[in-house]
């Protein structure tokens, strides 16, 4: 008995001094970690996430790397690296990166459009984020598959009719009661009346502002127009069967004789804005820029274009930040930290709004300076906006096939029942 428990006191004590020297070297290490010296055995854990990020936006890749050095010195467990841009190459540049090792791919990109498709595979949800409870219910779509957001908006834009507020005054119109196309053709028959306006109403003829712009409220007004549209395609309905396209037509009759009929190009039709030749404008926020350069005096908003009664703007998004699912779920999870940071903190807002010139498409989010985007980051975050449905669901070529028909209906050639029959013949070509 004596020998055992001899033995065993020796067992703790050996036992002891052995703990007492790994304590020690585990303090040893921590000390070297602390006096900044290199050692291989610091913990893994202070090593920073490293992610990448990725996008198309050539203009403001400096500025962002100015954010992402920031976002890095305040969150020390994450390394962003910011990658080159390839500009108009930028989607295939990408799909070489995630066919080459989806894994290595940028952890997270920008996308959206016609090429989002593509990308389904890699995109990692993203509804646990702070930055999509934030999302207004109207800009969800666009990003959501099976119930499941897999896209944040990097920002957006917005268009409706950019209207001279002192001409408004000037005629005695309140701008907020132009809530049907009957008050609008009203304002413009006392608009029409003022010295130097050549039409109440002008637009622009490029094809997209001619067309996908203009009939974007025919299509997006419509609560069905994803199965409506497909059915178009397919033959089964023409666009006089859906009813906010007939009332667009309809309603197009009407502001007719009050617009330049679309004969002007987007710098004419904007300086002829500016010098007063137009109440008002169907443009976007891009126009700011233009207005600036022109220097105008008189106080400018926007209001939305009231066919079927619609009391929102067109908003919609040129980007959208993806989170590649193929990454490590650590890198998934810093990914998720940096856009909410960049989304939702005061710091990250001040960035995007200041620096980067994003107008928000969240609700209760910092905007850029400028009428225009000012007012467009206010219809977000009252949600009261509808989509772009030209980026998901017009056909390739109805751009020019349904610019053709618009020139041809402002000509006189044809009437607003053979303008739906020429875009739904061009809709069902073009859906081949």
């Amino acid at each position: 008995m004596r020998r055992k428990t001899v033995a065993l006191i020796s067992l703790v004590i050996t036992l002891t001094l052995a703990l007492t020297a790994c304590s020690g070297a585990s303090a040893t290490t921590a000390n070297m970690a602390t006096q900044g010296e290199t050692t291989t055995a610091a913990p893994a854990s202070s090593e920073p996430v490293k992610i990448t990020l990725m996008q198309s936006k050539t203009e403001i890749q400096n500025d962002l790397q100015t954010v992402i050095d920031d976002f890095n010195s305040s969150h020390p467990e994450i390394e962003v690296e910011l990658l080159g841009t390839s500009g108009d190459n930028y989607a295939t540049v990408l799909q070489s990166s995630f066919a080459a090792d989806a894994a290595s791919a940028p952890t997270i990109f920008s996308l959206s459009g016609p090429d989002s498709p593509k990308f389904q595979q890699f995109y990692a949800t993203l509804d646990d984020t702070a930055a999509a409870k934030i999302l207004p219910d109207s800009l969800k779509p666009e990003f959501t598959v099976n119930q499941s957001l897999y896209g944040l908006p990097s920002s957006v834009e917005g268009y409706g009719l950019i209207y001279n507020a002192d001409m408004f005054a000037q005629a005695n119109i309140d701008p907020a009661s132009l809530t049907s196309i009957d008050a609008l053709v009203s304002a413009c028959q006392d608009l029409a009346k003022i010295d130097g306006v050549k039409a109440p109403i002008g637009f622009a003829k490029e094809t997209y502002f001619i067309f996908i712009h203009f009939f974007n409220w025919a299509t997006a007004l419509d609560s069905n127009y994803h199965q409506d549209l497909a059915d178009v395609a397919s033959g089964s309905k023409t666009m006089a069967d859906i009813a906010t396209v007939k009332q667009w037509a309809l309603d197009l009759d009407k502001i007719l004789p009050y617009t330049n009929k679309g004969l002007a190009s987007y710098d004419d039709q904007v300086a002829g804005f500016s010098a007063g030749q137009y109440a008002m404008i169907h443009q976007g926020n891009w126009a700011q820029q233009v207005i600036d350069q022109n220097e105008v005096t008189f106080n400018y908003g926007f209001i939305p274009y009231p066919t079927s009664n619609n009391d929102k703007l067109a908003v919609g998004t040129a980007t959208a930040w993806r989170v590649n699912n193929q990454a490590s779920v650590e890198q998934q999870a810093a990914a998720k930290t940096f856009l909410d940071w960049l989304i939702t903190s005061e710091q990250g807002q001040t960035y995007s709004a200041d620096l980067l010139q994003f107008i928000p498409a969240y609700k209760g989010v910092k905007a850029p300076a400028g009428k225009l985007t000012e007012s467009v980051a206010n219809f977000v975050s009252q949600s009261k906006t509808v989509g772009w449905v030209y980026n998901t669901d017009f056909p390739t070529g109805i751009d020019v096939d349904g610019a053709a028909a618009m020139e041809k209906y402002y000509a006189g050639q044809i009437n607003s029942e053979e303008l739906l029959n020429e875009i739904t013949a061009a809709w069902v070509k073009d859906s081949k």
